[in-house]
This record gives C-alpha cells, sequence and structure tokens, in this order.
C-alpha cells in the first residue's frame, strides 16, 4: 500500500523533470523522456465498453488509439495482481462515486478512497480504476552511499542499489539472468519476491522499444528460460554468480496525465446516449523502486458524456548496470503482460545523489 516515503526515500531527493504516461503499450516512447504504463488503462477501458453494450459499432472520425485499445486482447485476471485492483463503471452521479470511493479505501487501507468526477453529466458515464501494490525482493540489495552511478548521456550522477564481488553469489536462488548479450549491451534480469507470485524486472534494450516489443523478448526470454543449461559461472549462467555486477538507481515519479485528447472521436454503441464521447481519460501514476523492493500506485479515471456532449482535451563477471536508459515492470508468474511498467528514458524519476 502506498504509505508514507521511509526516510532513506526522503533523503534521496528525485530528480524533477516531465514524466509521460503511455495508453497503450504499442505507443511509440519519446526520445529521452520517462514513460509509464499499465494496463490498468485498458481495464479501465473495457470497462467503459462493457457498460456501453459492447465494443462500438462506429467511431467517428476514425481513431487509431481508439482502434487499439478496442482491440486488445488479454487475461485481466491472470496479469493484475490478485486483490489489489479494481474497476468500476457507472452512471456519472454523487451515489456511484461514493460507493466506489468506499470499496477503493477497502482496498489501500486509507481513510477515503482517491476519485472525483469532473461533472455530474445527465446520462453520463464514469469508470474508475486503481491499483495499489508493494513488494518486497526475496532478498534485498545493497545501497551505495560512497559511489554515484552516471546515468545517461548527461552522466548524472544518481544513487543505486545493487550488488557485486562474492555477494552476487548469494542471489542464485532470487535472480534469474533472462538475457546477457555484451556484444549489444542488452541485458535482463528477474527478480522474485517474497509473497505471492511478483516478479520485478529490469531490461536495458540495445536500442529505444515500445512496451509491446519489450514485453514480446521478455516473453520469449522467460518461456525459453532453463536454468542451468550452461556450466555455473560461465558468461551464459541463467543466474547470478559470484563476480556479477548489479547497479540499479533508486526511481521516485509522481505523474498525472490526461490523455484525452488523444481520444476526441464520437463512438456509437447503437443504444440509447449515441454518440458518446470522451471527457476525461486521466492517470495517476506513483512508482518507487528501492533496494528492498517497489511499491506502485495507478488510479485511472475516465468520463464519457453522451449525445455527443462537450469533451475535454573466477566466475566470468558480468556487468549488469543500469546506467542508461531501461525497463522496469512487476509482473505476475505466467502472466502475458505485466501489471506496471516504467521506460526510465531519463533522469527526471531518478533520485540525486547527496
Amino acid at each position: 500500500m502506498m504509505r508514507i516515503l521511509t526516510a532513506l526515500l526522503v533523503s534521496l531527493h528525485p530528480i524533477r523533470a516531465e514524466v509521460l504516461t503511455a495508453a497503450h503499450p504499442s505507443d511509440e516512447l519519446a526520445v529521452g523522456k520517462t514513460v509509464v504504463w499499465s494496463p490498468l488503462f485498458q481495464a479501465t477501458w473495457d470497462a467503459m465498453n462493457a457498460e456501453l453494450g459492447g465494443k462500438p459499432l462506429d467511431v467517428d472520425p476514425p481513431n487509431e488509439l481508439m482502434t487499439r485499445l478496442d482491440s486488445f486482447q488479454w487475461q485481466p485476471d491472470k496479469v493484475m495482481p490478485e486483490g489489489a485492483w479494481k474497476v468500476w463503471a457507472g452512471k456519472a452521479t454523487k451515489g456511484f462515486l461514493e460507493t466506489v470511493n468506499r470499496e477503493a479505501a477497502a482496498i489501500t487501507g486509507e481513510a477515503q478512497g482517491p476519485f472525483r468526477l469532473l461533472e455530474e453529466v445527465p446520462g453520463g458515464l464514469a469508470c474508475f480504476g486503481l491499483l495499489d501494490r508493494e513488494v518486497e525482493f526475496q532478498t534485498a540489495f545493497f545501497r551505495s552511499r560512497t559511489v554515484p552511478m552516471r546515468f545517461g548521456t548527461k552522466k548524472t550522477e544518481v544513487s543505486y542499489f545493487g550488488t557485486n564481488g562474492r555477494l552476487s553469489g548469494g542471489y542464485g536462488e532470487s535472480v534469474k539472468v533472462l538475457a546477457f548479450r555484451p556484444v549489444d549491451g542488452s541485458h535482463a534480469l528477474e527478480v522474485s519476491c517474497k509473497h505471492g507470485d511478483d516478479q520485478v524486472v529490469f531490461y536495458r534494450p540495445p536500442v529505444v522499444q515500445d512496451f509491446s516489443t519489450a514485453c514480446k523478448w521478455l516473453r520469449k526470454w522467460k518461456k525459453d528460460y532453463v536454468a542451468n543449461e550452461e556450466l555455473p559461472g560461465g558468461w551464459a549462467d541463467r543466474v547470478l554468480h559470484e563476480g556479477d555486477v548489479v547497479q540499479v538507481p533508486y526511481v521516485s515519479l509522481d505523474v498525472t496525465e490526461d490523455m484525452a485528447g488523444r481520444l476526441q472521436s464520437r463512438r456509437s454503441y447503437g443504444g440509447e446516449g449515441d454518440p458518446w464521447t470522451i471527457r476525461r481519460a486521466e492517470q495517476v501514476t506513483r512508482f518507487e523502486l528501492y533496494e528492498k523492493g517497489a511499491r506502485v500506485r495507478v488510479e485511472t479515471s475516465i468520463e464519457v458524456d453522451p449525445f455527443g456532449g462537450n469533451s475535454a482535451p573466477k566466475p566470468v563477471p558480468r556487468k549488469f548496470i543500469y546506467d542508461r536508459p531501461f525497463f522496469v515492470f512487476l509482473w505476475r508468474e505466467g502472466a502475458e503482460w505485466p501489471y506496471f511498467g516504467a521506460w526510465i528514458g531519463d533522469d527526471s524519476a531518478l533520485k540525486v545523489f547527496k
């Protein structure tokens, strides 16, 4: 659950800059920007469609993002963490909002839910989604207290955690090496968590990729993973071993984005209220990554107006050092998609080294 940050995290000041939100995993990532994505927005979109009778019969004018959202295929119950998420869809009334906030508070453990309505539109529809998850690494990493990481082309000095030398041999049961490709500098690690079937996956790609492409590679490597297919301690060892170096920067981000401007087409479902227009498509994301684990909180809100209403706009040592743009995912074992992803494309969400 999203609690007040520990003194450690408060002491590591984040670098402030713009963080963007992807509505769909195939959205092209802006170069030199940090971007977040969670299929919670997709789940909220699906709830909107279900409340309106299914997928629309007509979208005018054609809208490429709407098409991708309407056609996305996935299994939410296998992707999203059990008991830590929910979506709601109903009439945009104060009574419905009170119900949503009461149920949301039961998930977060807070006194009240976080949601609001822009406007109580007669006949309007409101859809909300919540993801609130905290995971703890099976084996915690170590914070570097004296030496900073130099991240990206700017070589910004940031705080990081990780392991090296003999200590890395203690992670053989909790850290899998999904990929290690020295030729192009790409690599991927899968870190087990203490409770449930959650994993934290780190992936440094050879070039900038969208979330969909990154997840395709990770699905392949996870599916093809075979433990100990190579001699222990070799460059192709599938687990972390003595002499390996892991360095991951601390991440802290808090971003709010309204994507309604990309979703301005009128949607007709063949029923009362046609055509429907998107007034609001907002996502609030808070994410922390640190030496003991990670926490994520995502809140989505979609408000839809009927009748085309107004819309708002010795071993062989290896190095797993995430000192240039990389992905971090929260992923359930066996799930086709992660339930949260972040592309750390710049230093805007990283902690200044002090």
